[in-house]
């Protein structure tokens, strides 16, 4: 289940996500909402949801400076740029700030929920809105973030490295064994790991963990 955080000032668009994401048919959930980044400061708790979804422009505030306040607050916590706004100088400005998604109002249901899905993966997701230039720039940077893991992820890995077992690890997290290995099969694919050993093996090289 990806549990997200909306802000947005249009109360229209948080219900038209609503509507569209169905948590027991699409394991989409919108957890909570604000209107502004520093309502969502003061009142969003970091346990109850993944992801930011976050409107470029929101009334009387600098989006550089929204992304920032949100990634002192919630230190990890991945956020996906969702706007209007399809000038490729801002979705550049939003990748150099740290966003890891940026999503265009008008894309489809499918694209938002396999964008979702490959953030809290821990990808990056650009969908090709720069220049050719900035676009092999961005390609270059993402090759070098090979080994970059997510929070969940980085724990998790952390707690198989210590030699627990899957079980005692869903058990430590109170999820289940099968989301506990499909988050660590994600891990060794995008690591080219053939095993959790050498899983191991090669974050350890890279210091990773």
């Amino acid at each position: 289940m990806i549990r997200l955080y909306v802000i947005e000032d249009h109360p229209v668009i948080v219900t038209g996500l609503k509507n569209l994401f169905r948590p027991s048919r699409d394991e989409i959930e919108i957890m909570g909402n604000a209107f502004s980044v520093d309502d969502a400061v003061a009142k969003a708790d970091a346990e109850t949801f993944d992801v930011f979804l976050l409107d470029l422009w929101l009334p009387e505030a600098n989006p550089l400076v929204n992304v920032k306040k949100l990634k002192e607050k919630f230190t990890g916590k991945p956020i996906v740029i969702f706007t209007s706004e399809d000038s490729s100088s801002w979705q550049r400005k939003m990748f150099e700030a740290g966003v890891m998604a940026y999503l265009l109002k008008s894309t489809n249901k499918a694209e938002i929920k396999s964008t979702l899905e490959k953030v809290v993966r821990g990808q990056i997701v650009f969908s090709g809105l720069v220049e050719p230039d900035y676009e092999r720039k961005l390609s270059t940077v993402l090759s070098g973030q090979k080994y970059r893991l997510t929070p969940n992820q980085h724990e998790l890995v952390v707690l198989l490295s210590s030699g627990l077992t899957q079980q005692q690890i869903a058990d430590a997290k109170k999820t289940s064994v099968s989301t506990v290995e499909k988050t660590l099969k994600h891990v060794r694919e995008r690591c080219d790991a053939k095993n959790n050993a050498e899983l191991i093996k090669i974050l350890l090289e890279k210091g990773i963990i």
